[in-house]
């Protein structure tokens, strides 16, 4: 029996289905601008490339952490292609930073779904005769129709916003350069509902790093449920050592961002973090201090996050951080219920906060100040002068290079956030003697630190020993007593009140 070649066709198109691999290597194209002559070539994977699909493959959700230019992007379209062009009925997502890198998305699956003309048929370029599927690509979708089917498979691609991907249902959603999305968290949000289905879709977030990202938090994150891949520069074979080495030149410290070797390599940037001497082992203690202190209380207040902390100093002017909040949509009422609700029964030396929350509000022509001294709470305002205070915040948590240990701490597990916000945050690229104010949600707990250092912060009075009055027995035994003696008696009693 012979079978005709729209059969063929089916079953065909039925095996790359059930084997991925298959369809890359047999129809996978990609474009080499490099190669002028001949820019479409065939998708020849590298082995980190296929080991990359074959781990995606087994897993719904993925974080891809890769090198630049190691055609992750490339190997992510195949999949989209295979997604829409292998089920019928499908839909796929793919979101970028912006709407010209969306359209490229569509533009490179247009191409690849074109270059498997054996399988597929564009719209308006049906062969004669042609009773396969057909495509129609249009700026930011393609859309494919099966014969004698009502099923149509989609590609959609969407730009950055808070609600990209909110309105859809889809088997396959791809984040290009996560870590780069300008509303991560939004997207995020509404972007794993529409995987998120009984019988489950698949997720595939990949990017170069960016510290304090949102793509960077889920990569390291061990218990989420991710799958991570790390795809390191070598894994384009036709870089060697001496390729590095010029880049290195070229890149400087960025080549550990842009070019790592090792996940630990990627996540760490030399030159990059503002406060690297911020680490568990020096500035973390299970400890409260004992004996006499102060306890500030620094805060900043916005809509978006109430941020504040509690400090104390003790009489040696030591200071620990043994207390912290962080909670989003307060109202200023509610952030200073909230604030005298921690403190409890203890006294707050000092409630210190920056100027700007003495700016009176249109709505109620009072200020945060003003509501907050309504709840009891006396702001003591402290300078915003973000060059100085950086400076005295890396001056409050500097390491003693002889001991090895700094004089503020952090209560162990009692201020997480303002540990992981130290560390994560970056120095501003354009002024590197201050950080970074991006991502903002790094900001809140730093800035509630630098408050705190830029304040004249005195220490706690030391705790006095009550001493004994001299009776006519002291006085008499003073007499009596011989030097060491009487040196005993000066630290017991104090000065002798003859």
């Amino acid at each position: 029996m012979t079978l005709s070649f729209g059969e063929l066709r089916e079953i065909e198109i039925k095996a790359c289905a059930e084997d991925i691999e298959y369809f890359i290597d047999t129809y996978g194209h990609i474009e080499d601008k490099n190669n002028q002559e001949e820019m479409m070539q065939p998708f020849k994977m590298w082995p980190m490339q296929r080991q990359c699909l074959r781990s995606i493959m087994s897993h719904r959700l993925n974080a891809i952490l890769k090198a630049r230019q190691l055609g992750i992007s490339w190997l992510a379209e195949h999949i989209l292609a295979w997604e829409i062009g292998t089920h019928p009925g499908h839909t796929a997502l793919a979101l970028s930073k912006t709407e010209e890198e969306a359209k490229e998305i569509v533009r490179r699956c247009a191409v690849i779904l074109r270059w498997a003309n054996q399988l597929f048929a564009e719209r308006g370029r049906e062969p004669v005769g042609w009773e396969g599927p057909i495509f129609n690509a249009t700026a930011l979708s393609i859309e494919i129709t099966w014969p004698n089917s009502q099923l149509v498979s989609s590609l959609r691609a969407l730009a950055s916003s808070p609600g990209a991907g909110r309105s859809f249902t889809a088997n396959l959603v791809v984040l290009d350069e996560w870590a780069f999305q300008q509303f991560a968290e939004e997207i995020w949000e509404g972007a794993f509902p529409t995987i998120n289905s009984p019988t489950g879709g698949r997720f595939i977030g990949l990017s170069t790093i960016k510290r304090g990202s949102l793509f960077e938090e889920i990569f390291t994150n061990p218990d989420n449920g991710f799958n991570k891949v790390f795809i390191p520069w070598y894994a384009d074979p036709r870089r060697d050592e001496e390729w590095y080495q010029r880049t290195r030149l070229a890149l400087g410290d960025a080549i550990t961002a842009e070019y790592p070797a090792t996940i630990e390599e990627a996540l760490t940037v030399p030159g990059g973090a503002y406060f690297p001497e911020v680490t568990s082992a020096t500035h973390v203690t299970d400890k409260l201090f004992e004996g006499n202190v102060k306890r500030y209380c620094h805060l900043d207040y916005g809509l978006d996050m109430f941020s504040a902390h509690w400090t104390m100093v003790d009489s040696d002017n030591n200071s620990l951080t043994y207390r912290e909040c962080d909670e989003p949509n307060l109202t200023i009422g509610q952030a200073a219920q909230l604030a005298l609700q921690m403190s409890a029964d203890e006294h707050i030396a000092a409630w210190l906060a920056p100027p700007d929350l003495w700016n009176r509000r249109q709505e109620t022509g009072k200020s945060v100040a003003d509501i907050f001294a309504d709840y009891g709470i006396s702001l003591i305002k402290v300078s915003n002068d973000l060059f100085n205070g950086c400076t005295l915040l890396k001056e409050l948590l500097k390491v003693d290079e002889k001991t090895g240990t700094c004089k503020h701490k952090f209560l162990k597990d009692a201020c997480p956030n303002a540990l992981k916000c130290l560390q994560k945050i970056q120095k501003d690229k354009v002024k590197p003697s201050v950080y970074a104010k991006t991502p903002h949600e790094l900001t809140h707990d730093v800035d509630s630190m630098r408050y705190f250092a830029v304040w004249w912060v005195t220490p706690a009075q030391k705790k006095q020993v009550a001493k004994k009055k001299w009776s006519p027995d002291l006085i008499e035994d003073w007499k009596r007593a011989n030097k060491e003696l009487r040196e005993l008696m000066r630290r017991m009693y104090g000065e002798p009140q003859l």
